[in-house]
């Protein structure tokens, strides 16, 4: 029976350093890339959690302009409709009283 130490895949062993005196070295820089990994993982999903609470500001503030010029459209079309009857009113009391 051998004794295998390491990796027992054939192809995950290309380019790993022979086992022995470098181990430790591999280990440490393949555990610093894990962590480099992970903080650039964690970066990326603050930068979108992020943008996801600037984007969800700028639709709020977008609705609440928008409420506040329907609200104006509104107020004013109803002055345009009460001054139109108010006219009107008061043309055709002019007309009665002709």
């Amino acid at each position: 029976m051998m004794n295998y130490r390491g990796n027992r895949n054939a192809i995950g062993a290309i380019g790993a350093p022979p086992q022995g005196g470098g181990g430790g070295v591999a280990g440490a820089q393949q555990a610093q890339a894990a962590s480099s990994d992970q903080n650039q993982a964690a970066q990326t999903a603050a930068q979108m959690q992020s943008e996801k609470q600037k984007t969800a500001a700028q639709i709020f503030q977008i609705q609440q302009e928008t409420k506040t010029k329907v609200a104006e459209m509104f107020r004013e079309s109803t002055l345009n409709r009460a001054k139109s009857a108010s006219k009107i009113h008061g043309k055709w009391v002019q007309q009665m009283m002709a």
